[in-house]
């Protein structure tokens, strides 16, 4: 399988909708398709399916984000165009995803729409083709249900070349290793995912993806309902169900973060207590984006008069507090 670039993609002709002057993705890479509705996000991978005229020619399996089914029953449509091989791979998949083994025999159009998306999911996931496009895979899912899902598929591309459409910030850090960042039919950003969350690169971006950190680590122990994560000096609690020694990636909002002066013990019940200096300060429409190193870079948000009001510039001491309730650990 070789490295998808695609040059110069427009639609229509004179790129209103759609126009993106290069996206590449790597050989068995997974590049998520970011940013509000109405960004072009959906045509974008229609072009890239083939479904709409004047996009190129790529061996990829398509998956629309409304899953379709026909009649018969769920297995016939499970192994709908695939050989006994695939077929037998793709029932695998299916029970990786938590579909239910014994709805197989009745009718597919009596399944509820996130048992037709497991559905989907598998069947597309055991095409041959060495690439799949996947528009919201995990929108008609419960939402306790998406990040097993989420992480399922992930080990389930075997290799596979994907291109993930998601306007969900979790689901974006789960399945995405890069992130692309659409914006009025054109991609704005693009880069690692926790770089591309956490670094907004013009004021476009953060209104898209809201100012966020994003940060990967390695779980540790668990306690009750939170687990905490180590990320290079820094050990982050969180909620998330994650085995010790899992990789892991944790996503709380720049909003969630409290701000404190200097490196004396704040009050208050946070778990998350770190100490650092403000490395820059930005301005963020009327807030004002603090980025603090306390060994990973961290994003709070602050007033103007907070600011003044604290003396900060780069280089103040500073101490952080988040809740661990705010913090969110998924698999990475």
């Amino acid at each position: 399988m070789s490295r998808l670039v695609v040059e110069d993609l427009r639609y229509p002709e004179d790129g209103s909708i759609v126009s993106v002057a290069r996206l590449a993705v790597e050989a068995g890479g997974r590049l998520v398709i970011f940013g509000p509705n109405g960004a072009g996000k959906t045509t974008l991978l229609r072009l890239l399916a083939g479904v709409l005229a004047g996009g190129p020619t790529i061996p990829a399996a398509y998956q629309p984000q409304h899953s379709h089914v026909f009649r018969g029953s769920a297995a016939w449509n499970l192994g709908l165009g695939l050989d006994p091989e695939q077929t037998a791979w793709a029932r695998t998949l299916a029970d990786r995803f938590g579909l239910d083994p014994a709805l197989y025999q009745g009718p597919a159009r009596a399944l509820s729409g996130g048992e037709r998306q497991r559905l989907s999911l598998a069947r597309t996931l055991a095409r041959p083709e060495p690439w799949v496009l996947l528009d919201e895979p995990l929108a008609a899912l419960d939402i306790a249900d998406r990040m097993t899902v989420a992480a399922a598929l992930v080990d389930s591309l075997n290799g596979k070349g994907a291109i993930i459409v998601t306007h969900d910030r979790e689901e974006a850090a789960v399945l995405g290793e890069r992130l692309a960042v659409m914006v009025g039919g054109t991609i704005v950003q693009e880069g690692p995912v926790a770089e591309v969350f956490s670094l907004p690169a013009d004021d476009r971006v953060a209104k898209a993806v809201g100012v966020a950190n994003v940060l990967d680590g390695v779980a540790g122990r668990r306690e009750g309902p939170l687990c905490s994560i180590r990320v290079g000096s820094l050990q982050v609690w969180g909620v998330g169900e994650l085995d010790e020694g899992a990789g892991a990636r944790v996503l709380f909002g720049a909003e969630a973060v409290t701000l404190f002066p200097g490196h004396e013990a704040a009050a208050g019940s946070a778990r998350n207590r770190w100490p650092g200096k403000v490395a820059d300060l930005r301005e963020t429409g009327r807030l004002i984006e603090v980025i603090v190193d306390v060994g990973s870079l961290i994003a709070a948000l602050i007033t103007p008069g907070s600011r003044e009001a604290l003396k900060l510039a780069p280089g103040s001491p500073v101490t952080l507090m988040v809740k661990a309730t705010a913090v969110r650990a998924v698999p990475r």
